[in-house]
């Protein structure tokens, strides 16, 4: 289960229990109340919007920049990169 699915699961969860819904769902599963609610807030999507941001996991944007965009100075790391048999450990 991705992230998305995981939010939109506990929101629904949550929904069922009704009041204190949301902090039952949080202690159960250790997600945090923001992320349950973050859920809810993609549940109330109409259809169409959720199967089109469903397609995603993260927001556009989202995640860590490759290092050959965030250090110019290592013209390697565009070559190595997703082979994990090069990968540079900290």
């Amino acid at each position: 289960m991705d992230e998305r699915g995981r939010r939109q699961w506990a929101a629904a969860e949550a929904r069922e229990l009704g009041w204190g819904g949301v902090t039952a769902v949080a202690r159960a599963t250790g997600l945090s109340r923001t992320t349950i609610t973050a859920g809810f807030r993609e549940l109330e999507l109409p259809a169409g919007q959720r199967a089109i941001e469903g397609m995603r996991v993260r927001r556009p944007g989202g995640g860590r920049k490759a290092l050959a965009e965030t250090d110019p100075a290592r013209p390697w790391a565009k070559t190595f990169r997703g082979n994990s048999r090069y990968t540079m450990s900290g």
